[in-house]
């Protein structure tokens, strides 16, 4: 997890890059291993649990077919691993950071560490995935759908929870 120039590095760019593809965050971050990793698993994970299979009969609005084609044994390990992903880079580039500012080259700004919202992702999109939450409405009867939205509520919950308990310092609470 070297960052031999130096240079800072922001937390919220590495976690967007690893929102996007899993494994360009640590990419951004000059973690090369991880990131390929990462990558490698990602791509596993989608042709073993047929996840973009998926995805295509959802958008076709074949929820039945886009239900019957995902291999949940291997989709339900994609949030640990999608979010493992985005915890990851942001973190380590707060590390990054944090050793930077030690040696005197430049101060970060103010971070979270956006766990909450990070557990909550993972949680939702798990929860939405294997019990079909929403399956009633006509949209969130794709496992896809129905694992985005939750993931979408989870991380909404764990961003209120990491609030409450965190002061204005990023510290947490303690009464």
């Amino acid at each position: 997890m070297g960052n031999s120039k130096g240079t800072y590095r922001s937390p919220l760019a590495a976690a967007l890059w690893s929102v996007f593809i899993p494994g360009f965050g640590q990419f951004y971050i000059k973690d090369y291993i991880t990131g390929l990793i990462l990558i490698l698993f990602e791509i596993a994970l989608n042709i073993f649990s047929h996840l973009n299979l998926s995805i295509y009969y959802s958008f076709l609005g074949q929820f039945e077919r886009a239900r019957s084609v995902v291999n949940y044994e291997y989709g339900l390990f994609y949030p640990s691993v999608y979010v493992y992903n985005i915890w990851h880079a942001y973190n380590a580039a707060i590390e990054i950071n944090n050793g930077l500012k030690e040696q005197g080259i430049k101060k970060p700004k103010k971070m979270t560490s956006l766990t909450g919202p990070l557990y909550g992702l993972g949680l939702g999109m798990f929860f939405g995935l294997h019990f079909q939450i929403l399956k009633s409405f006509p949209l969130f009867q794709s496992p896809v759908f129905n694992g985005l939205l939750t993931g979408l509520i989870g991380t909404i919950i764990g961003y209120s929870i990491e609030k409450l308990f965190t002061s204005k310092k990023g510290k947490i609470k303690i009464k």
